[in-house]
């Protein structure tokens, strides 16, 4: 699958509680070195592209970080294991 078909699709928990829309995907080297994506950013509130500023530990100029976060209040990373993607 390609990185498309994940975004924007709702996720629920493994309780089969609703989260959110796929945001982002986050990818980490294994050891073998090959990137696998390891969780997903889950946002409650679709609001289009993030910038990068709402996440922890990124600093911009304070502006556009205070309005990303606004935007994307909410939004957080979910382990990859933790998902359940619902049939379309």
């Amino acid at each position: 699958m390609l990185a498309s078909d994940y975004l924007g699709r709702v996720v629920h928990d493994r309780s089969g509680r609703e989260l959110g829309r796929v945001a982002d995907l986050i990818a980490r080297v294994g050891q073998d070195g090959v990137p696998r994506v390891t969780a997903v950013l889950v946002t409650p509130r679709w609001r289009g592209r993030l910038l990068g500023y709402e996440r922890p530990g990124v600093q911009g100029p304070w502006l556009l970080e205070r309005l990303a976060r606004w935007l994307h209040r909410g939004t957080r990373e979910i382990p990859w294991d933790e998902i359940r993607w619902p049939s379309a």
